[in-house]
């Protein structure tokens, strides 16, 4: 691990990437391709990983969904969850986690929705693009032991990944009601934090699945993190007029809550009297 390296982030920004993961494809030759961004949630004591449904586009297989952790392995989304359910139409997947939680990752709380010391009028949307992506491909005969030393940071503070950079858009509000939340980004003459000027921002592609979330004034950590990140909805589409487009908070909430109607955890009793969950098939 190479002592020079330095993670570029305040700590609010640290926190911030903290509620979205990347994602991999696993393919039938079984390596590993960068696809999209994932968002961590919960609500009503379960927590859920949301992503874009385009990104199981051409076949993809629920199973072959995974991320990457600070093992330097890959690990199956699908072995966090109790069940899972993709929504074409809104373009959203919903994977319920249970009590199951990511180690050092931030959920975002939907069972809040209060404004109060918020910035009402932008949004950030934040994600992985695959422009900033190190980790692009990976061949199956990789070892995770190597993966980790070229992709992962460990200190006293923490764990840092340099396998995909994290990029926060701030944008006005254009719309944002029970369906949808938009605003602009356009990609000329931007200025980043840690460039500077430049001719052409990052392409959002790779961020879709990735939050959208208000901020708290200033952008600065409150005392908790609730009072400092506000959910307000899952970014899926660049479009060539700079608009972003995201599936709004409340619609979110809905496709949770129709999840769970259609697809219930069932309980039963086991030999030791203790209850055991069942997932529905998905």
């Amino acid at each position: 691990m190479s002592s020079k390296f330095t993670y570029q982030s305040d700590d609010y920004g640290r926190q911030s990437q903290r509620f979205v993961i990347p994602l991999y494809i696993k393919d039938e030759l079984e390596n590993y391709e960068y696809s999209s961004t994932a968002t961590l949630v919960r609500y009503k004591g379960h927590h859920f990983i949301i992503f874009a449904a385009h990104a199981l586009d051409s076949g993809v297989e629920f199973e072959n969904v995974y991320t990457f952790g600070s093992d330097g392995d890959f690990h199956q989304i699908m072995s966090f969850a109790i069940g899972h359910q993709a929504f074409e139409e809104e373009d959203i997947v919903i994977v319920d986690c249970f009590n199951k939680v990511l180690e050092n990752k931030n959920y975002f709380n939907l069972d809040i929705n209060s404004m109060n010391g918020f910035d009402k009028k932008r949004f950030a949307w934040i994600g992985f693009p695959a422009s900033k992506s190190k980790l692009k491909k990976v061949h199956k005969s990789s070892s995770k032991e190597s993966l980790k030393n070229k992709f992962v940071y460990i200190d006293e503070g923490g764990s840092y990944f340099k396998n995909a950079k994290y990029f926060t858009i701030i944008s006005k509000i254009v719309t944002n009601n029970k369906i949808q939340i938009s605003g602009i980004y356009n990609r000329k003459g931007v200025n980043l934090r840690y460039q500077g000027d430049v001719s052409m921002g990052p392409h959002p592609q790779g961020m879709s699945g990735g939050a959208m979330y208000f901020f708290s004034n200033n952008r600065t950590l409150k005392d908790s993190l609730d009072d400092s990140f506000r959910f307000a909805g899952i970014g899926i589409e660049y479009k060539k007029d700079n608009s972003i487009i995201g599936v709004s908070r409340p619609k979110i909430i809905e496709l949770i809550e129709r999840f769970d109607s259609e697809k219930p955890m069932q309980f039963k009793l086991v030999s030791n009297s203790q209850s055991e969950v069942e997932a529905s098939e998905t």
